[in-house]
């Protein structure tokens, strides 16, 4: 039901239309009879229109109290209320005003057509046009504004709103406290998360689950819906049930720009990581930058900016990426030092500012130790297979992998500490003890990669109850026994087929010359009738011409292991004997299998940064190093063993502490916005109510809601009252002459 808003000028005006009642009756009584016979007929006349006179006396002293009365309205200003009025009615209403702040409002698609706003800016504007109208209203009214940056973190609200880290706690609404959010809102930008509506509205559905309150409350939520929240929205749908299952008056803003935001073409820089090699001092090391193009029409001629600790470097170029696509380019970098390494890529400024930048953290070693197994009992035979996978991993100063080799016998497994190590070769063992087998497996679990190679020692009885364990041990496969590979009869082909896997992939092809001369005498077959569980992961490397496996891995644990199933030096096969291809294979297996031991550490904006420390051995305090600027964060490890602090900008972010003996300790970590917020595409009204089917909201664009537009507070009613104030004065001056007394012009008489 429509109601009425007034300023409060109206209520001391009201007295004023009191004035022409008063004047009506201070006339009557300056009256004072005088007999006179003359007027005796005028009195009987007057007796006879009296009830005309008096009716007309009536109608216009009513006018003249309507003019007065109009007169008062149209400065008071009132409004015709829609739902809105209702809201902000009488009673005591609680808003809870929640503000999209993900990285996505910054969206700049269509600033030169909205006079440089973002989406962001739109939704502040919101804001201030709630808390005015709110200050202006009746009742008691309580506000209390949140960023979903902010709420996002909750895990747990207290029960109250004070319990919720909002940017204005619940309070009424005063002229004071309009100012104080004004100002509150200027200090605002976007931040770098991609936080949505799900965990706020969680928290805010709890709260008001807990609080019972009977006060009337509205939730407002200020976004820009973009499609990537809301697509498969149960959570938030749940919660907004909730909601209104409460009595809470849901209100939706939408803030984005009008049209396809996908057409903005937004580009965003997805990913930035080593792509194999090995992170030590003075070694190339390979690395992809990836940027997808959220746009409907290709990006052509993508230049990336790269920088290498700081200092630019040659950039690369990629030359188109299609419609939603994505496209990579590789590039190559050396680290003079041993330490964490920060290299950055951007590209040039579009849509969005946030998702043009990545950063990724190197952590780089003077050199990288590899455990060799080696089961020949001699040790060291320059003819055995640890001699060859040594000379093949670390083939000498001519050709620095970084790579250093250590040789051990099987029992050295269970007293070594094998976490140094990112990857263990085991090479024709013919038995592992238990001690032996766990420490393996534990190593693998955390992480680690170990390869067995096979020989005349391996025992394929031993593997399968020790090892393999019907797919519960470390090794992938069961083994049968050894086989001889027979000679082909018809005309030759390779005895090794290079199967799609990333370790081989730079052997793939029709016809490769170095696996054409790769012969296979005799290795060992897998059990006849194997087949690998589904979803177990198991992949082949490669294949011989007979169809079989040759080298399989699967994961194990955290980490991943393979097996060759022949010999690593050339007493099976002739591989490892002067062919240029046992180097490249036997170096990109190690650096595929030391990649989830030594991925770098990224984290997402609003991911807390966390130093480990160890008790007894490093001093309690931590200084953070804070991008963009560098500022520097003191933390105190209260429990002695970890500090951290949230982050919340992108960037490289290094933690500096001290040992108790004096030597200094530093750790960078790379923090990134996440990829998914730069897809500008909305969800839109329709595929909305799809998604909230069956919740009662209210859905309406920033633009009906911004201070120049009237839908929000109501019509005014200004206008229509001053024309009619104007037809009121004209009709009690018509009226008043007819009323008054006129004297008859005298009729010239003829001579």
């Amino acid at each position: 039901m429509p109601t009425f808003d007034f300023l409060p000028l109206l209520w001391w005006g009201l007295p004023l239309i009191a004035a022409p009642i008063v004047i009506h009756l201070i006339n009557l009584l300056r009256h004072k009879k005088v007999p006179w016979a003359a007027m005796e007929l005028l009195l009987a006349s007057q007796r006879k229109y009296r009830t005309r006179v008096l009716l007309k006396q009536i109608l216009l002293l009513l006018l003249r109290v309507a003019a007065v009365l109009g007169v008062v309205l149209a400065l008071a200003q009132p409004r015709w209320q829609n739902a809105l009025g209702q809201l902000l009615g009488g009673g005591r209403t609680t808003h809870l005003v929640l503000l999209d702040d993900s990285y996505s409002m910054g969206d700049l698609s269509s600033a030169g057509r909205l006079g440089e706003q973002t989406a962001f800016d739109r939704g502040k504007l919101v804001v201030e046009r709630i808390c005015g109208e709110l200050a202006a209203a009746t009742g008691g009214q309580e506000l209390a504004i949140g960023r979903f940056s902010r709420l996002a973190a909750v895990a747990d609200p207290a029960g109250s709103p004070a319990g919720l880290p909002f940017d204005i706690e619940r309070q009424t609404v005063t002229p004071e406290l309009v100012q104080r959010v004004r100002d509150e809102l200027a200090r605002r930008s976007p931040s770098q998360t991609a936080a949505g509506p799900r965990q706020p509205l969680a928290a805010i559905a709890e709260l008001l689950a807990d609080s019972g309150a009977s006060a009337a409350n509205v939730v407002w939520l200020v976004s820009d819906f973009r499609a990537n929240q809301w697509k498969a929205a149960d959570d938030t749908a749940e919660s907004l049930r909730r909601l209104a299952a409460a009595g809470a008056e849901l209100r939706l803003v939408d803030c984005a720009a009008e049209g396809d935001a996908a057409a903005a073409g937004n580009l965003t820089v997805e990913r930035l990581e080593v792509m194999g090699g090995v992170t030590a001092t003075g070694v190339l090391v390979p690395m992809e930058v990836a940027i997808r193009n959220h746009g409907d029409r290709p990006a052509r001629s993508i230049q990336v900016e790269l920088r290498e600790d700081g200092a630019a470097r040659p950039g690369v170029r990629i030359e188109e990426i299609p419609a939603g696509g994505i496209a990579a380019q590789r590039f190559d970098v050396r680290f003079p030092r041993a330490g964490g390494h920060v290299v950055d890529a951007r590209i040039a400024a579009d849509a969005l500012a946030a998702d043009n930048v990545r950063t990724a953290v190197i952590d780089v070693s003077d050199r990288v130790d590899v455990l060799i197994i080696d089961g020949d009992p001699r040790g060291g035979a320059r003819n055995g297979d640890a001699f060859y996978l040594a000379a093949a991993l670390a083939p000498g100063s001519g050709a620095p992998t970084g790579l250093r080799p250590r040789v051990e016998q099987p029992r050295s497994l269970a007293t070594l500490d094998l976490k140094p190590f990112d990857c263990i070769w085991v090479l024709d063992v013919e038995q592992l003890d238990g001690p032996e087998i766990a420490a393996l497996e534990a190593f693998a679990k955390a992480g680690g990669g170990v390869v067995f190679f096979l020989g005349p020692r391996t025992q394929a009885a031993t593997i399968n109850t020790a090892l393999h364990r019907g797919g519960e041990g470390l090794f992938p496969v069961p083994l049968a026994g050894p086989v001889d590979l027979l000679p082909e009869q018809a005309e030759k082909s390779p005895d090794v087929i290079v199967e799609e896997h990333p370790v081989v992939a730079v052997l793939a092809g029709q016809r490769n010359p170095l696996l054409d001369a790769v012969r296979i005498d005799r290795f060992i077959a897998v059990e006849r009738g194997f087949e690998p569980p589904a979803g177990g992961g198991l992949r082949r490397l490669l294949s011989l011409r007979t169809g079989v496996p040759l080298a399989v891995e699967r994961p194990f644990g955290q980490g991943l292991v393979v097996a060759v199933l022949t010999t690593a030096a050339p007493t099976w096969n002739n591989w490892a004997r002067g062919n240029p291809s046992w180097v490249v294979v036997m170096l990109e297996l190690q650096s595929h299998l030391a990649a989830t031991r030594r991925k770098a550490e990224s984290l997402e904006v609003g991911d807390r940064v966390t130093v480990d420390l160890e008790p007894g051995l490093d001093a309690v305090d931590v200084d953070f190093i804070v991008p963009p600027d560098g500022t520097i964060v003191h933390q105190a490890a209260a429990d002695g063993r970890s500090a951290s602090i949230s982050s919340t900008t992108a960037g490289a972010y290094a933690a500096r502490w001290k040992r108790l003996d004096g030597t200094e300790r530093e750790r960078v970590v790379a923090v990134n916005v996440i990829p998914e917020e730069g897809r500008l595409e909305r969800i839109g009204r329709e595929r909305l109510d799809r998604t909230l089917a069956g919740v009662p909201f209210r859905y309406e664009g920033a633009s009906s809601l911004q201070p120049d537009s009237g839908s929000f507070a109501g019509v005014s009613l200004v206008n229509p009252l001053l024309y009619l104030l104007l037809a009121v004065l004209l009709a009690e001056q018509l009226l008043s002459y007819s009323a008054s007394y006129h004297a008859s012009s005298a009729k010239k008489s003829g001579g």
